[in-house]
């Protein structure tokens, strides 16, 4: 039976999604789940566009009190994240993340879609200027100190540019069509429980294109999904991995 790296060996276009899984081994723990970030009862208000817009002061206690900005500004790409950025040596490779951690760029892909933004960047919403949330961090609640066009500062309140509860996710339609034109879509690190990106691998299998999952557990949806891969990403090794039968799901 073929590894993970034999069976992506004549794959010359490839669209990856991930998910949580792969920044497991960087420290970085879920965000869903029962000992995940979002388990907060009340996450999807005070995480909310509308929350924000209402309240933005509490919306930013919040905020820095649900994310631990040392471990998310701090983490480094793992084995994962450097093997698939060495899939660029021979391949063309589009990576979309449902990850807000920015280890697929740190680690050098450079096609990155990341539809629910990343949290090391921080907006303005009037101005549009761009601050790193590392030079933020330390303030309670950040403004933009940008001079407007009358030469004075800007001084709204800024916001993460992360896809809050309520907002759309970004670059979707790049998203889909990476996935219809590949050769191959690869799968890392997510159930798929979390739409509009659980409907990729159905749009690459209308396209016929291949679907692999690797994760430590199937998916909920495996209609579309051709092979899956058990995987401890805490030793992730593609020349061992190996794809169960379908019919085990």
């Amino acid at each position: 039976m073929k590894t993970l790296n034999q069976i992506i060996a004549g794959d010359k276009r490839i669209a990856v999604l991930t998910g949580a899984g792969v920044s497991v081994p960087s420290g970085i723990p879920p965000f869903r789940g029962i000992n995940g970030l979002y388990r907060h009862a009340d996450v999807e208000r005070y995480l909310s566009i509308d929350y924000f817009e209402s309240r933005p002061e509490a919306f930013w206690a919040f905020y820095w009190s649900l994310f631990d900005a040392d471990l998310l500004l701090g983490a480094r790409p793992n084995p994962v994240h450097r093997w698939l950025s060495s899939l660029e040596r021979n391949k063309e490779v589009t990576v979309i993340t449902q990850n807000i951690d920015g280890l697929h760029s740190k680690a050098g892909n450079r096609h990155v879609i990341e539809v629910h933004g990343a949290f090391d960047r921080t907006v303005c919403p009037t101005c549009g200027s761009v601050y790193p949330t590392d030079s933020i961090r330390h303030k309670k609640v950040p403004h933009c100190t940008a001079k407007d066009l009358k030469g004075g500062i800007c001084g709204t309140i800024l916001k993460p540019d992360i896809v809050l509860f309520g907002e759309a996710v970004r670059d979707f339609d790049r998203a889909e069509n990476a996935v219809r034109t590949a050769d191959r879509l690869l799968i890392l690190g997510t159930s798929l429980t979390v739409a509009p990106a659980s409907l990729l691998p159905v749009y690459a299998a209308m396209n016929g294109v291949p679907v692999l999952l690797v994760n430590d557990r199937p998916a909920e949806q495996t209609e579309s999904i051709d092979h899956f891969i058990k995987a401890d990403f805490n030793h992730f090794d593609p020349d061992s991995l190996q794809p169960s039968d379908k019919r085990n799901f």
